[in-house]
């Protein structure tokens, strides 16, 4: 397998480049500076690998929720290669691939911030979404969980979540796991799977998968209603 995968729902930012059994991988927690680095960044993962664009069975990424400036970068990066090589593009609903390694795992709980002390969320059991994507604030997410199962709660948010609850709720089984630097294992992992499938990849007119409107969709609305 030749591929690549760019994890861009939340500020901190992964580019991940596979030629069959080996990984190389650039991890970058650098806010909106990210832009700068992304392009050097594909290119240098794919160089360790003595890889090029049109060597690649596909690349994928995170689709959202997630920040909308990483979302685009990203999806616009790899709709470059697609259009350029024709290097298939597959998006992974970004908290599915975030949940990815808790398969086999009864309750998982899957988020991210979207903002201070809110969260988009997903319920899983055994690999499989429970519920719809949604977004509310913490508080409200853990009175959603029983105190008599325990429960996984996985995404880049995971640790800041459970401090929170363990606060209001002491007697919740929670367990916290942040996945280390990023997705990129289960957006490979995932990627596989639909290819399997027999899934296509994304259109020229897909875009990334937003729970919520942008700060400037939001302003506009306001002086609209004015």
């Amino acid at each position: 397998m030749k591929a690549l995968a760019i994890d861009c729902a939340v500020s901190k930012i992964a580019i991940a480049a596979r030629y069959d059994e080996k990984t190389v991988k650039l991890v970058y927690d650098i806010g909106i500076k990210q832009s700068e680095k992304l392009l050097p960044a594909v290119d240098f993962v794919m160089r360790e690998l003595q890889l090029v664009p049109s060597q690649l069975d596909f690349s994928c990424l995170t689709l959202g929720p997630g920040t909308f400036t990483g979302l685009r970068l990203g999806l616009s990066t790899l709709k470059a290669l697609n259009l350029a090589c024709g290097v298939p593009v597959y998006g992974i609903p970004s908290l599915e691939a975030y949940a990815y390694p808790f398969a086999s795992v009864e309750s998982v709980l899957s988020l991210i911030e979207a903002k201070e002390d809110e969260y988009f969320f997903q319920f899983f059991s055994h690999g499989r979404p429970l519920t719809e994507v949604a977004d509310s604030s913490g508080g409200d997410i853990t009175g959603l969980l029983s105190t008599e199962r325990r429960t996984v709660v996985a995404g880049p948010a995971a640790g800041v979540f459970v401090a929170g609850a363990r606060e209001s709720a002491p007697l919740l089984l929670l367990e916290s796991y942040d996945g280390g630097n990023d997705c990129t294992e289960g957006l490979f992992a995932l990627t596989e799977r639909r290819l399997s499938a027999g899934e296509k990849g994304l259109e020229d007119y897909d875009g990334p998968v937003y729970v919520r409107k942008s700060e400037a969709e939001l302003v506009l609305e306001a002086k609209k209603s004015l």
